[in-house]
């Protein structure tokens, strides 16, 4: 889910989805309005199950939740077979290698 705020995203807690919501792929960006530019933030957001994780520091919850960060990133079964199909196994392998590098143990 695409999502843009002019605060620096943090990750959320929704008490009513019993979820939590982890800003991935941050990307600052600049608006005008009337001639003033504001900086903007552009992520998308990544529902994961809250098992009362500690949120407040990003890179922490990122190394301590890296198994459903990345289960998230590869996508289904059905997409990774797609991408063997279509690119071949090296393709897929190269894929999970990159999500693999951004998201490590």
């Amino acid at each position: 889910m695409k999502s843009e705020s002019k605060e620096y995203p943090k990750i959320l807690r929704s008490k009513k989805e019993k979820a939590l919501f982890f800003p991935d792929k941050i990307e600052e960006f600049q608006k005008e309005n009337e001639g003033i530019v504001e900086t903007f933030y552009r992520y998308d957001l990544i529902k994961l199950p809250d098992n009362n994780q500690q949120i407040e520091d990003y890179e922490k919850f990122k190394k301590e939740n890296y198994a459903e960060l990345r289960q998230y990133k590869y996508g289904s079964w059905e997409k990774q077979f797609e991408i063997m199909q279509e690119q071949g196994f090296d393709a897929w392998q190269a894929y999970c290698n990159q999500i693999k590098a951004k998201l490590p143990k």
